[in-house]
């Protein structure tokens, strides 16, 4: 079921170098659940999710995906620029509800509007 509701491949962070090449890079923010990286990208702004075992069971981790990928796919043209953003979830993050998350990294979102990254 392709179609607006999905995250498209070519705005995913898929390779393993892309990954360490944004790490090595990117510029990082700190919130109280997430490690959200931020490095200029190429033609599209990509996302990169990491949620480790360490998050809950499979059920969450599948579910904090899911909503990440969602708020990236309806706020990523708020960023000003071509960026590729990894996100690293905390342990913690497995007891957000999907608002909370919401509003924390809306609030990141909201500094890379301003921020200049390249």
């Amino acid at each position: 079921m392709k179609g607006e509701h999905t995250l498209d491949k070519f705005r995913r962070i898929l390779r393993s170098c892309d990954y360490e090449r944004t790490w090595r890079e990117g510029r990082r923010y700190h919130t109280t659940h997430f490690v959200v990286i931020v490095n200029p990208g190429g033609t599209h702004s990509r996302l990169g999710l990491t949620v480790s075992r360490k998050v809950g069971n499979a059920v969450c981790r599948n579910q904090l995906k899911r909503w990440m990928r969602e708020l990236f796919r309806h706020n990523y043209k708020i960023f000003g620029q071509i960026v590729d953003i990894s996100i690293i979830a905390k342990r913690n993050a497995g007891d957000l509800t999907h608002l909370q998350l919401d509003r924390e990294l809306l609030t990141v979102f909201a500094r890379l509007e301003t921020e200049e990254h390249v």
